[in-house]
C-alpha cells in the first residue's frame, strides 16, 4: 500500500508538472515581493536606484527529488544621481534623478523531480514612469526573454507503468514525446501606481507608501513541445499590491501585500502581512553608525502553504528566509514539509538615510 501511494503522488507531481495549462510551468517565489521581474515588469527600479539580489528555494524534499530553483537580476535607474540634500552635516548628498528610465536584467534555473524538468530563462525589463501627483507616480514597464525547457524522459515513472502488485518498467506507458528539449521567446507588459509619503522627521515613522500594480505574461502564448502537437501556454495575469504603514512615534512598521494569479484554469492567491522593526537609524552627520531592521511575518498560499517569512536589514544589504508548510492533500505524504528559501538582496542608496526621497 505504502509503494501504490508512493506511485500515486509521483504520477501527481509528474502529471502537475506536464499540464500544459496548469500554472505549475511558471517559476515563482514564496517571497515574492523581492522576485520583481517574476510579477511586473513595471516594478523595475520603482523602488531603489541599483538593485541587486539572488535568490535560492529547495522544495518538497519529503516527497521527492528536491525541486530547486535559482535566481539571480540587476536592476538601475538610468542616469540617476543618488543623493538629494538635506542637511548640510550628511556626508552625501541626493539629487532627483533626471531619467524616468529604468532597465533590469533577470536569470532564473529550475530543476523538479525524477525527470529533471528544467526552465532556464533570461529576462530584459524596460520601465518608465510618469508623475501624476506630488507623491504619485504611474509605471508602465515591457519584458523580453528568452526560455528553454528540458527533461530527462527515461527517468519518469506513469501510472500504466503498475502492473497492479509494482512497477514494471517494460510497460509502455503510452506517452508519445515530441521534445526533450526546446527554446522559445516570451514577452510581458505591465502596469504599477505608486505613491510614497515620507517621514516629517527621524523618529516619526509616519510614512506610506503603496505599491499597486497588474501585469500579463506569456503575451504570445508560446508553444510548449514536450508532447506529440503539444499546446500553447496561457496568458498569465498577475495583480498585486504592497504597503509600508508606520506606526506613528513608534520603531514598527506594518508591510502588507498580496499576489493574485491566474493561468488558464489555474489560480495562485498570497496574502499576509511582515512585522518591520527598526532596531536602528543610520548617523545622520558621520554615516559610521549603520541602520538596521528585522521583519517577521507570515503568509498564507490559498489551498497549498502557510508561509513563514523573515528578514534582516543592514544599511544596504537584506538577507530573507521563508518556510512553506504544506497544507494541500499532499500534506499526507509530506507531512507538511514544503521548502526552505533564501534570498539576498543589495540596494542603493542605504534606505536608512534620513532624506525626502523621490523614487525618480
Amino acid at each position: 500500500m505504502k509503494e501504490k501511494l508512493l506511485l500515486r503522488t509521483a504520477a501527481v507531481l509528474v502529471t502537475s508538472a506536464f499540464s500544459l495549462n496548469t500554472f505549475a510551468q511558471d517559476i515563482h517565489f514564496s517571497q515574492y515581493t523581492e522576485t520583481p521581474s517574476l510579477i511586473n515588469p513595471a516594478l523595475t527600479g520603482s523602488s531603489h536606484i541599483i538593485k541587486a539580489y539572488t535568490i535560492y528555494k529547495d522544495q518538497w524534499k519529503a516527497v521527492t527529488v528536491p525541486y530547486r530553483t535559482f535566481g539571480a537580476a540587476y536592476e538601475m535607474k538610468f542616469k540617476s544621481k543618488v543623493w538629494e540634500e538635506v542637511d548640510p552635516h550628511m556626508s552625501e548628498t541626493y539629487r532627483k534623478a533626471f531619467s524616468k528610465m529604468a532597465g533590469g536584467l533577470a536569470f532564473f534555473s529550475d530543476k523538479a523531480g525524477d525527470g529533471k524538468m528544467g526552465t532556464t530563462r533570461c529576462d530584459l525589463s524596460l520601465a518608465t514612469a510618469v508623475t501624476v501627483g506630488a507623491k504619485s507616480l504611474i509605471f508602465a514597464g515591457l519584458q523580453a526573454g528568452l526560455v528553454q525547457r528540458s527533461i530527462d524522459v527515461s527517468k519518469l515513472v506513469w501510472p500504466d507503468q503498475y502492473n497492479g502488485t509494482g512497477y514494471d518498467p517494460n510497460i509502455n506507458p503510452g506517452e508519445n514525446f515530441g521534445s526533450s528539449r526546446f527554446l522559445y521567446p516570451d514577452y510581458a507588459a505591465g502596469l504599477l501606481f505608486s505613491y510614497g509619503g515620507t517621514e516629517k522627521y527621524l523618529t516619526a515613522n509616519d510614512q506610506f507608501k503603496l505599491d499597486i500594480g497588474g501585469s500579463i505574461f506569456h503575451i504570445s502564448r508560446p508553444a510548449q513541445k514536450f508532447l506529440s502537437g503539444g499546446d500553447r501556454m496561457d496568458y498569465r495575469i498577475v495583480a498585486h499590491g504592497k504597503s509600508l504603514i508606520g506606526i506613528k512615534n513608534t520603531n514598527l512598521s506594518l508591510v502588507p501585500s498580496y499576489l493574485l494569479q491566474f493561468q488558464g484554469p489555474a489560480k495562485e492567491i498570497v496574502m499576509g502581512m511582515m512585522f518591520r522593526y527598526r532596531l536602528k537609524e543610520d548617523s545622520k552627520y558621520t554615516g559610521y553608525v549603520k541602520g538596521a531592521t528585522f521583519s517577521l511575518g507570515g503568509f498564507y498560499r490559498n489551498k497549498d502553504a502557510m508561509i513563514v517569512s523573515t528578514m534582516i536589514e543592514f544599511a544596504q544589504y537584506a538577507i530573507g528566509m521563508s518556510y512553506d508548510i504544506n497544507t494541500s492533500d499532499l500534506h499526507t505524504v509530506s507531512t507538511y514539509r514544503g521548502g526552505l528559501e533564501i534570498c539576498l538582496r543589495f540596494v542603493s542608496p542605504s534606505p536608512f538615510l534620513y532624506q525626502t526621497r523621490s523614487s525618480f
